[in-house]
């Protein structure tokens, strides 16, 4: 559990850069795709060139999630359990729901919404994502309590950000406002992750700098 604690920060770190990226760099090999049209999920779909390695990406991505969510609970249960196990609970429900699931549930390219494998993987990454919304929700909540303006400012923009580029991405499948949302439906997609990612990357440097900060701390109190 040590261990688990003290890379932590290098975990979240390596899954919020690593499953952000992924699409982006499997793009490449994937003739066609679109970054601003196409979802995520579609470079997992069985005709996809880079099906195999999207989904073991994801599972990799997902574990590091989880594994880092030990840390972060450890970091913020001093300051308040309740804190610690919102924000813990939120990163390994979303490395476990949104990330290792999409590696191992294979969805057809002809799958309905309703067809079981799809309509799992869509029911888990949305519960997933909304959970992971806790995150700056809380943080922001906490920042408040302590005054600090500036930092409460910055989680409520990852906050409302998230939402409203879950709800136009969501929007593609409305029946009368998709077709206006088709050509940029990805788009919406990776911008809703973008903010979603913020607040659990800055929980890792947070967790860096009170490392460091103790280390010099130790370091005086030796010399």
């Amino acid at each position: 559990m040590t261990f688990l604690k003290k890379l932590s920060p290098l975990f979240l770190i390596l899954a919020v850069v690593g499953d952000f990226s992924l699409p982006y760099y499997l793009g490449r090999f994937y003739p066609g795709f679109d970054q601003a049209t196409m979802i995520i999920s579609q470079l997992g779909e069985a005709s996809s060139p880079v099906q195999t390695y999207f989904n073991h990406g994801s599972i990799v991505t997902g574990t590091l999630f989880v594994l880092s969510s030990f840390g972060v609970y450890s970091f913020f249960q001093s300051e308040s359990k309740r804190l610690a196990k919102i924000l813990a609970g939120a990163i390994a429900l979303y490395g476990f729901g949104d990330c290792i699931l999409t590696g191992l549930v294979k969805i057809s390219d002809s799958a309905s919404f309703f067809s079981p494998a799809y309509f799992l993987h869509a029911a888990f990454s949305g519960c997933s994502m909304v959970a992971m919304m806790f995150v700056p929700l809380a943080l922001a909540y906490q920042a408040a309590l302590k005054q600090q303006r500036a930092t409460a400012i910055f989680y409520s923009i990852c906050l409302i950000g998230s939402i409203i580029a879950l709800i136009l991405f969501a929007a593609y499948y409305l029946p009368l406002i998709g077709r206006f949302l088709s050509s940029t439906r990805g788009f919406w997609q990776r911008l809703s992750l973008f903010f979603l990612y913020l607040p659990a990357l800055s929980i890792a440097i947070r967790q860096f700098a009170s490392f460091f900060k103790n280390s010099s701390t130790k370091s005086r109190e030796n010399s």
